[in-house]
């Protein structure tokens, strides 16, 4: 699956320039292969951009259907922590007053630095790291499969750059304590239609001590989990599904993780493989549209996002 883990947004595209563009696919491809990933230079830290949707040696930048629309964002980073500037520095700095025999200067000491810091970069070790967006323009339904707000962000903010610096897209927001939705779920039963509790969750402590219980394959009705809410633990990550469709382990900032299809619904809907490789991609990525719309829909319901 492109998509197991899920940052979920809202964005208004039912007018104005961004409508065209979503309703034409070659504009659409246009605009995302104008943000395309390069890999960092020398002397930068960071590079992003979009690169083809199916892998290397695919031409495409975009797949849409049926008012689905996907991309794929790539990262590049370099690992080069400051205590390694540092402490080379002072090794290069004591090399060099060895050699003059007399104190650096200030303006020295910056030149150094400003050299040494040139030379890592060139030399340090690059991460490269890949996710997927999903845009249902329809409904105007955003998902970034990652979890982590920061790597979801800068995928938006590219993504808006590239639609002519106008995304307008906004986390989505739920109009209740999604903790104490989460928790009412376990303590009393009482589930959102078409859900069903998983076995997995995380009960967290109110007061200072932040005492943590963590609950893995177990049934989460049993007495054990309903004496730590009682003690005042507060459901902060919890395990659901959505019956004959997948299971997901949703947070209290409504992150979506580790999602899974069900073998019964895969069964339903995923045809035969063929000796086509990209067919059977995007035949997968429309199910998983399918699926991501679904839970996007189901999660507003159930936490009053009133989208």
């Amino acid at each position: 699956m492109a998509f197991k883990n899920l940052r979920l947004y809202t964005v208004d595209l039912s007018g104005g320039e961004l409508k065209n563009i979503f309703s034409n696919e070659s504009l659409l491809e246009e605009c995302i292969a104008s943000a395309r990933f390069r890999p960092t230079l020398d002397q930068e830290m960071s590079s992003c951009g979009f690169a083809p949707l199916f892998g290397r040696h695919t031409d495409a930048y975009t797949f849409s259907s049926n008012h689905n629309h996907f991309f794929r964002f790539v990262e590049e980073n370099k690992l080069l922590p400051s205590s390694i500037i540092k402490e080379t520095l002072l090794d290069e700095i004591d090399k060099k007053e060895a050699e003059l025999n007399r104190a650096l200067k200030k303006d020295e000491k910056q030149a150094l630095k400003l050299a040494l810091t040139n030379k890592l970069m060139s030399q340090a070790f690059v991460t490269r790291r890949e996710l997927f967006i999903w845009v249902n323009s329809t409904y105007g339904f955003v998902g970034v499969s990652v979890t982590s707000a920061k790597r979801a962000e800068n995928a938006i903010t590219t993504l808006r750059k590239a639609l002519h610096g106008s995304f307008p897209a906004k986390p989505l927001q739920p109009h209740c304590v999604v903790e104490d939705r989460l928790t009412s779920f376990l303590a009393k039963g009482e589930l959102p239609n078409d859900f069903g509790l998983g076995f997995d969750c995380v009960l967290k402590s109110t007061d200072d001590t932040g005492a943590t219980v963590r609950a893995t394959k177990e049934d989460l009705t049993c007495k054990e989990i309903i004496s730590h809410i009682e003690a005042g633990k507060r459901a902060t990550e919890l395990q659901l599904n959505l019956t004959d469709l997948a299971q997901f382990v949703l947070t209290n900032d409504l992150v979506v993780k580790r999602l899974t299809l069900e073998d019964q619904f895969l069964e339903r809907n995923l045809p035969q493989k063929s000796d086509d490789k990209i067919a059977d991609m995007q035949s997968f990525l429309l199910i998983e549209a399918d699926v991501l719309t679904t839970v996007f829909d189901k999660l507003s319901k159930a936490f009053d996002c009133g989208i």
